[in-house]
């Protein structure tokens, strides 16, 4: 969701558990530490603007995304035959049954996946959030002296990153955060995600073995059911070594997304950033 025109290189991701700020020069290279903080125990409002004074923030514009948690992505296959008019007129009837569907008021937006020669249809993404948590996160950023120009959703961002870095096609990735993981698979024909309310983080403080034998569990059922063949796995996960080896000897992983010169933490707000810078 693009709130204006203006391109923004700031990118700010919040969640119940953790802020992170990233900021990429046009080199594609930050230009200032980028900032993690832990929001457990504390006042999140009072970290945000803390952290906007002491890196100079105030006054700029940024893009940030709704979580898994706050957002719901749906996706609809139409004829690649249908008409531009056909086609658009396709797009609102969908929205237009889905937003009826939902008593509290929705905002949307909708992605159009390009289409290749071969292609017998068009694959249409759709995103709703509840106005209420999109006005909250406005409310939030102003608060400290932020514009926010774009709103992405974290499993958008995810099938960005992959596009961006030109992952063969299909491909799954296996988000992997403190206290939650995403399994976001993408094809021209479908996008597909799985949330698992499982985070390495806790693990490590619970050393819970049912709870991480159930979470491999739950992913390769999913690999099952999908036909998928391997995944790549992202996130902060990559810097425990130990547990990251543990996932690989159980789970079919064909390689680590990781940036040179970027921590692993940062995943979602560096292909935010360039998406902010790009668009």
């Amino acid at each position: 969701m693009r709130i204006g025109k203006e391109r923004v290189s700031l990118a700010v991701q919040v969640t119940n558990r953790v802020l992170r700020v990233l900021e990429l020069g046009k080199d594609r290279r930050p230009t200032f530490e980028p900032v993690e903080v832990s929001l457990d125990g504390a006042d999140k409002l009072e970290t945000f603007r803390r952290i906007v004074n002491e890196r100079g923030l105030s006054g700029k514009s940024a893009i940030t995304c709704l979580s898994v948690d706050d957002a719901l992505m749906k996706f609809y296959k139409y004829p690649a035959s249908m008409s531009s008019k056909d086609l658009q007129n396709a797009i609102d009837w969908s929205i237009k049954r889905e937003l009826s569907a939902i008593r509290e008021e929705t905002l949307h937006d909708y992605y159009i996946l390009e289409k290749r020669p071969e292609d017998k249809h068009v694959g249409v993404v759709l995103v709703l959030s509840r106005k209420e948590t999109v006005d909250n996160l406005k409310r939030m950023f102003e608060s400290v002296g932020i514009k926010l120009a774009i709103i992405d959703f974290e499993i958008v961002a995810t099938v960005n990153y992959g596009l961006y870095f030109r992952l063969p096609v299909p491909f799954s990735i296996l988000y992997m955060d403190y206290n939650y993981s995403t399994l976001t698979t993408y094809s021209p024909m479908n996008v597909s995600y799985s949330v698992f309310h499982w985070g390495y983080g806790d693990f490590l403080k619970s050393q819970d073995e049912e709870s991480i034998e159930g979470f491999f569990a739950e992913v390769r059922n999913i690999i099952v059911l999908n036909d998928l063949s391997s995944m790549y796995i992202a996130g902060p996960i990559l810097g425990e070594e130990d547990l990251l080896t543990r996932v690989m000897e159980n789970l079919p992983v064909l390689g680590l997304l990781d940036v040179e010169g970027i921590k692993p933490n940062f995943f979602l707000p560096y292909i935010l950033s360039i998406r902010g810078m790009e668009e």
